[in-house]
């Protein structure tokens, strides 16, 4: 394949300079640079070119984000996404991931500058992350190598996306209380810190329910944290508003930030009786947490796992999960999956097809865009046997990834459905 392409530019590029160079009308050039450059920023582009070759770079460097969203003619339902890319004389090609294409997109050059961009069709309510990865070619003797650097990130937020209108500060509700505890944990011989978020007056309330959230320390981050492609959930705005607002009823929140070596602590065994009987007992202990109270565990991939797995073994503490792209995929055996085929079925699948109907209710959410099999395909049949079963279940599915980014927008409407007021 990549014989065959780099053929194929050298013939283009020939032809082209053949034409250039030889009789042919301008007509016929122009031609043949509107299908290499299909839109009409494209081939303004290179026509700008071809007069200044410096005005491509002029208008990478005025580009940001580094891709554009233009509509498409006769097309209601998608947008075309174009996007950039800075190459230099050493590039060998460009390769973007993101979005709908699972495989990666790889981009061309206009005419000769250093200038390289790719196309895509997206749907309007789309909403994910994308980066570019570049290949340098060096020449090690009789060795060619192709280096690989990661040189650009970003988020495309098609026209229609679902933003949620929740994760901004709202002037006209109060503002609850964030700070950091730490406990003794018999469980992990050692101390564990919290991050707590408690809603504003608390103490006037009768009780209040509780949702423990991992992965705490990117959920408990204030609005705006950073970059739209980077890790953050401003859950502690999110329940300001959504109390504030009455859409669900006092809610104090709980935070495990994980170990160093996150993968393992959320799949490791301590960590349901660490949830279960010492962070539960401490927020029973400080707080008004009792029986009537409702108790979520929330997180997304892992912390998905980490929810269900939980609540599973301790259906009498937990009362619902809220997963976003939990990654079901997982084993916890020697015989481990490969995410994007996974091979064998997943611990939490085999589980709760196990057991008769328990008493938990879900919210179980996935990308299309996700880890293909791994992730839209185990939660789809997570959700089946679930449903089979007999448990109640809010499945929804959105055009995005594996990422904070889509999480931020979508767990206010988990926590929503899980504890709206009419309950």
């Amino acid at each position: 394949m990549h014989i065959k392409y780099g053929l194929f530019l050298l013939i283009l590029f020939l032809s082209i300079k053949a034409l250039c160079t030889s009789d042919v009308s301008r007509d016929e050039i122009r031609k043949i640079a509107l299908k290499e450059y299909p839109t009409e920023t494209l081939f303004g582009l290179w026509e700008s070119w071809l007069e200044n070759p410096k005005s491509t770079n002029t208008f990478y460097q005025k580009l940001n984000p580094k891709h554009i969203i233009e509509a498409i003619t006769n097309d209601d339902e998608n947008v075309l996404v174009t996007y950039f890319a800075l190459g230099s004389d050493e590039t060998d090609y460009i390769l973007q991931a993101g979005g709908p294409d699972f495989y990666g997109l790889r981009f061309k050059q206009i005419g000769q500058s250093n200038l390289y961009f790719c196309t895509q069709k997206v749907p309007k309510d789309a909403m994910f992350n994308y980066g570019y990865n570049e290949f340098a070619k060096s020449n090690l003797g009789k060795v060619n190598r192709s280096d690989m650097r990661h040189i650009y990130d970003n988020s495309v937020i098609g026209p229609e996306a679902p933003i949620s209108p929740y994760i901004t500060p709202n002037q006209s509700v109060p503002l609850g209380e964030t700070f950091e505890v730490e406990i003794n944990s018999l469980v992990f011989g050692t101390k564990k810190t919290l991050n707590i978020y408690l809603p504003h007056d608390y103490r006037q309330y009768r009780k209040m329910n509780l949702v423990i959230l991992f992965d705490g320390n990117e959920y408990a981050a204030p609005a705006n944290a950073g970059d739209l492609w980077q890790s953050w959930v401003p859950t502690p705005t999110i329940l300001d508003n959504i109390i504030g607002e009455g859409k669900i009823p006092p809610t104090m929140a709980i935070f495990i930030p994980s170990d160093d070596n996150r993968n393992s602590f959320l799949t490791d065994a301590r960590l349901a009786k660490f949830v279960a009987e010492e962070v539960i007992d401490w927020a029973n202990r400080q707080y008004k947490i009792g029986k009537e109270s409702q108790v979520i565990l929330a997180g997304s991939s892992r912390g998905g796992f980490a929810a269900a797995n939980i609540a599973f073994h301790y259906p009498d503490r937990i009362d619902a999960v809220l997963s976003q792209s939990g990654a079901f995929w997982i084993t916890n055996q020697s015989k481990e999956n490969w995410p994007i085929y996974p091979e064998f079925e997943g611990t939490i699948t085999k589980q709760y097809k196990s057991k008769k109907q328990l008493p938990i209710r879900f919210y179980l959410s996935a990308g299309l865009y996700d880890l293909g099999a791994a992730i839209i395909g185990t939660n789809r049949q997570l959700r089946d046997i679930l449903l089979v079963k007999g448990y109640s279940v809010d499945y929804r599915e959105y055009k995005g990834g594996h990422a904070y980014l889509n999480w931020r927008h979508d767990v206010a409407d988990g926590l929503i459905s899980l504890l709206e007021t009419t309950r």
